[in-house]
């Protein structure tokens, strides 16, 4: 059960199937279902009867995307003389929505004109997986169906056996899991929250008052220059050819397992000048400084540059030759100052940390051993706890949202709302966890420079066959690599582009962006000759809702 007001409501999930006419964009079936009943799921067929179905008592609605979803409901509440309302406390005949600057949207709190009171959430944030593969990894019996989206259906259309049934199994796959969440007290907005709560509660409220104080904003910002998310690089020497055979392997829980067994940030750092490694007690630190760089033979570049017309921030430099000026950790550092002849021009001073190893290990063991011992839901659920965490304490204090209006063209629009900011959580950790888990994945490929082919972030692709000595490898231990798979050959485009043919014969393409029936389609002369694939949905805002209409993907190397 969850509250809105303090009034208690029962947990649901709903999903809308719609047109994809742009002149005619409604919904055409919804189904809804409380958890603790998943396959008791209702039917129908237009927004209006949804709407009369769900304001009939108070209620937590979870949609499988309500970015989607939310918009034809935003609509129908405009429509309906609704107005939205930034208030917390949301008054009869209006509703509030939690939507980040990105337009990732959260919630949507509505006060109906009858007095009940319904908060529709996203169960992508919960679940962060498609349908298809929450069923899978929850181990239901249930499967995803199959429907025409593009048949023609008229205003008044009755539900086909098929389609009731299609919209019924979407409803039960999300409900089954969003009810293993609930029962296990996962009841914030998103698995990282979850996370969070989950490992406040283990702390004990003071000690992790103590463990991670609240900086001011100015303090946090300067340390959040040194936050960066995980290696990705496909190496030039292999770019666009066919490559193989080789091998790939993942670490066993990258994140957690640096959280579990690395020296990691707490309490209030100490500011310093100049250089760091001065301040006794305090051996990590977020630095400033200003330097040249010139990569050095057969090494890895593993340095971006953000925020900088000068540099393209999604490439590794290589020679550096006009100063910049940036922040990184010393484990940064240090790693860069083996891969390149690093000139500092002037260390600008930073903060400096004391350090401790095991704050997490209590954490990381406990839902370890879940992961192991456990299969379905729980398993799911493990996993998501042990790899949310980090990146909640570099949660973002800067939390100015959008906010949905009804434009002149009666299309329902996205603007930006007052400025609104909160407590940073602590993030010099989520900097540090990040800097080692690039160090673990940086230097076991530049240990294998010889064979190496791409990384992304916990992966490594080598050339060549059999299991190097050089890499520790097992099955599920802790920070160990997984041999994921063979493949007789491969191409790779650059970053989150790539194609391998894997030694069962299954081809294995990953494509940013790219969704999966597409890049099913990829072969290897797709990448020599640049080949463009039709039927790539994107979403259109439309009177009504929203329309996902096909364009076109280009294959570039």
């Amino acid at each position: 059960m969850h509250s809105l007001n303090g009034r208690r409501r029962s947990i649901w999930v709903a999903d809308f199937e719609t047109t994809t006419d742009p002149d005619d964009c409604r919904v055409w079936g919804w189904g809804i279902a409380d958890i603790e009943m998943p396959d008791d799921v209702a039917v129908g067929t237009d927004i209006a009867s949804f709407i009369r179905r769900v304001a009939d008592s108070d209620k937590t609605i979870y949609f499988h995307n309500l970015k989607f979803d939310g918009a034809f409901i935003i609509d129908y509440l405009f429509r309906s003389g609704y107005a939205h309302t930034s208030e917390r406390n949301v008054r009869r005949g209006r509703f509030s929505t939690l939507i980040s600057s990105m337009g990732m949207f959260y919630s949507i709190k509505v006060h109906w004109k009858n007095g009940r009171e319904t908060e529709f959430r996203d169960s992508l944030k919960k679940l962060p997986m498609s349908v298809a593969n929450v069923a899978h990894a929850f181990n239901q019996t249930e499967s995803k169906g199959e429907i025409d989206y593009e048949t023609f259906r008229p205003v008044g259309h009755d539900l086909t056996a098929e389609e009731a049934d299609y919209i019924r199994r979407d409803v039960a796959i999300i409900a089954n899991a969003i009810r293993v969440q609930t029962d296990e007290g996962m009841s914030r907005l998103t698995v990282g929250a979850d996370s969070l709560a989950q490992f406040k509660t283990m702390t004990g409220k003071k000690k992790f008052d103590r463990l991670f104080p609240v900086l001011s904003a100015d303090v946090d910002a300067q340390i959040r220059r040194a936050y960066r998310g995980g290696f990705t690089y496909a190496d030039p020497r292999a770019k666009g050819k066919i490559v193989g055979p080789g091998r790939v392997f993942d670490v066993n829980s990258l994140y957690p397992s640096v959280m579990f067994d690395r020296a990691l940030p707490h309490g209030v750092p100490e500011p310093f000048i100049g250089e760091p490694g001065h301040v006794p007690g305090h051996p990590l630190s977020i630095i400033h400084l200003t330097f040249t760089a010139k990569l050095k033979p057969n090494h890895i570049p593993c340095i971006q540059i953000k925020g900088s017309s000068r540099f393209t921030e999604t490439e590794y430099q290589t020679d550096i030759k006009e100063p910049v000026t940036i922040s990184c950790t010393n484990i940064d550092l240090a790693l860069w100052e083996e891969h390149y002849d690093l000139h500092v021009v002037e260390f600008h001073g930073g903060w400096a940390f004391k350090a401790a190893t095991g704050i997490f290990s209590e954490y990381i063991t406990k839902w370890m051993q879940v992961k192991e011992t456990t299969h379905g839901g729980l398993r799911v659920i493990a996993k998501l706890f042990l790899n949310s965490l980090y990146g909640k304490f570099a949660t973002n204090p800067d939390v100015t949202p959008k906010v949905p209006i009804m434009g002149d063209d009666n299309i329902v629009r996205l603007v930006t709302g007052p400025e609104e900011t909160r407590e940073p959580v602590y993030t010099a950790m989520g900097a540090f966890i990040t800097a080692y888990a690039r160090d673990v994945t940086i230097r076991a490929a530049q240990h294998h420079y010889d064979d190496f082919l791409y990384a992304d972030t916990d992966s490594l692709h080598l050339l060549g066959t059999g299991v190097p000595d050089t890499l520790d490898v097992h099955p599920s231990r802790l920070g160990a690599w997984k041999h994921e798979y063979d493949f007789t050959s491969a191409v790779f485009a650059r970053a989150k582009c790539y194609t391998e043919l894997k030694a069962n014969g299954e081809l294995e393409t990953h494509i940013a962006g790219l969704p999966d029936s597409i890049a099913s389609m990829v072969r290897f002369e797709h990448y020599r000759t640049g080949h463009t694939f039709h039927g790539k949905l994107m979403p259109v805002r439309v009177p009504g809702g929203i329309v996902l209409q096909p364009t076109s993907f280009q294959l570039q190397v």
